[in-house]
């Protein structure tokens, strides 16, 4: 019986260790996106810029902030400003009495934003050689585009979702 219970802390053992080695493989993979949709459409931003996930809660409106902020949320203590993808994208704006499900905390710069999506759906693992970069003038930072299973998929930098790098004057003013 000894011998069975030795066997078993063994395949045990060795079971934790792979997990361990998976998990940091997972962890460091740099091709893994946090998959959200805004306005019916799939967009992607890369795992190493989120911070977390949150059900939304009360925003704090901010006046004279940009157009599309949305206001402020106390995380834990932490003041973060809201982002409004959908304005941030330049898509035609909720329904009054739509209700913000979902916020996205990424991590810029060393700041934390949050940004209001329509909703997330999972992280994904891409793969690098089918991202197509888009030609021409484009009004963001895209990544790429990518053709996945359920159908095409907008990559987006965070830094210029949140609008952190874009100066002051950019922004407008809220209405």
């Amino acid at each position: 019986m000894d011998l069975d219970r030795q066997e078993y802390q063994d395949r045990n053992s060795l079971r934790d260790d792979a997990l361990d080695d998976l998990n940091e493989r997972v962890s460091e993979n740099r091709n893994e996106w946090l998959r959200f949709v805004v306005d019916h459409q799939d967009y992607g931003v890369s795992v190493l810029q989120v911070q977390e996930i949150l059900c939304a809660g009360d925003i704090t409106p901010v006046s004279g902030a940009a157009h599309f902020v949305l206001g402020v949320i106390n995380v834990r203590g932490n003041i973060v400003t809201v982002v409004d993808a959908r304005r941030r994208l330049r898509l035609k704006p909720r329904e009054p009495g739509d209700s913000i499900d979902w916020i996205v905390i990424l991590d810029v710069n060393d700041e934390h934003v949050g940004l209001v999506v329509d909703e997330v759906l999972e992280v994904q693992v891409l793969n690098n050689n089918r991202l197509e970069k888009l030609q021409g003038e484009t009004s963001f930072d895209v990544e790429g585009v990518i053709e996945t299973e359920t159908g095409m998929m907008i990559l987006v930098d965070a830094s210029t979702m949140s609008g952190i790098n874009e100066p002051a004057a950019q922004h407008g003013a809220a209405a």
